[in-house]
């Protein structure tokens, strides 16, 4: 490759360090997969409350119901403490404290073994249970739309920066010439 002298000093001296662009890289990964997962569990949650529902109005069993819905509990545990700490990782720290009780209250469940629908508990426990998983619903569906829009203002922020410009085309470029861009 033939490279110009004085476009390489040029490129030099617009092009930020290598270690803020792989940090801003880092910090908008981070804040992606907090968004992905505080959907998934405000997905598990509509689902368990759609599962109360027909429940109550007897188009489920209460075995099948309690089946599905004891299946996505570990899941939608597992979800909100990866936002959590995606969100702590990405320096978002205020949301990350404000999730915490959320998860002081899914630990309190499992030792107090109110965390999972029983089968012949769960008629009686079906309208508490989905008041409460209403209320959880509004409560991630409005973190996952605070990571979301942290999500789409970091996106925003970093490629209307002339630094973030740079930094996206030094990785494209570079991505270009990796030889697994050219097997497909």
């Amino acid at each position: 490759r033939h490279v110009d002298a004085r476009a390489s000093n040029i490129n030099r001296a617009t092009m930020i360090p290598a270690e803020t662009a792989w940090t801003t890289i880092a910090h908008f990964i981070a804040l992606c997969i907090a968004t992905s997962a505080f959907f998934a569990a405000l997905g598990i949650n509509v689902y368990v409350v759609v599962a109360l529902t027909d429940l109550q109005n007897d188009f489920m069993n209460p075995h099948d119901a309690a089946r599905r819905i004891n299946r996505l509990i570990w899941f939608e545990i597992l979800a909100h403490c990866v936002g959590t700490g995606a969100m702590a990782l990405s320096g978002s720290f205020l949301l990350a404290i404000v999730n915490v009780p959320l998860i002081v209250w899914h630990v309190k469940g499992w030792q107090e073994k109110h965390l999972f629908m029983d089968v012949t508990e769960i008629f009686n426990a079906a309208d508490g249970e989905k008041k409460r998983r209403t209320m959880k619903t509004a409560f991630i569906g409005s973190v996952t739309l605070v990571s979301s829009y942290k999500v789409i203002r970091a996106a925003v922020m970093t490629l209307l920066t002339a630094a973030g410009r740079e930094a996206a085309a030094k990785i494209l470029r570079e991505a270009s010439h990796s030889p697994m861009y050219h097997m497909f």
